[in-house]
């Protein structure tokens, strides 16, 4: 596995209600993995994400990294890429 994610525009992350600690080794290991803080948009549910765009769901021992294909009626299609663990 390449050591960085492949990505354009912004990072769109999913706090699961993970504690503040978490979200912060969260954003560290992302920038680990080349994403610019910057580029991190922190939402509490998923809706609103383009199509295309990189999705990333905290859970609490690892990250999942999908990538957005289809947006409908409130339903996200995302198919994992990988995991990073915590």
């Amino acid at each position: 596995m390449e050591n960085k994610i492949n990505y354009v525009g912004k990072i769109f992350v999913y706090n699961t209600g993970m504690p503040e600690d978490t979200i912060k080794a969260t954003r560290r290991k992302l920038e680990e993995f080349g994403v610019d803080q910057n580029d991190i948009v922190m939402i509490e549910l998923p809706e609103g994400i383009p199509e295309g765009s990189i999705m990333v769901t905290i859970w609490p021992h690892y990250l999942s990294v999908a990538k957005v294909k289809l947006v409908r009626d409130g339903s996200i299609y995302a198919p994992q890429l990988f995991n990073i663990e915590l």
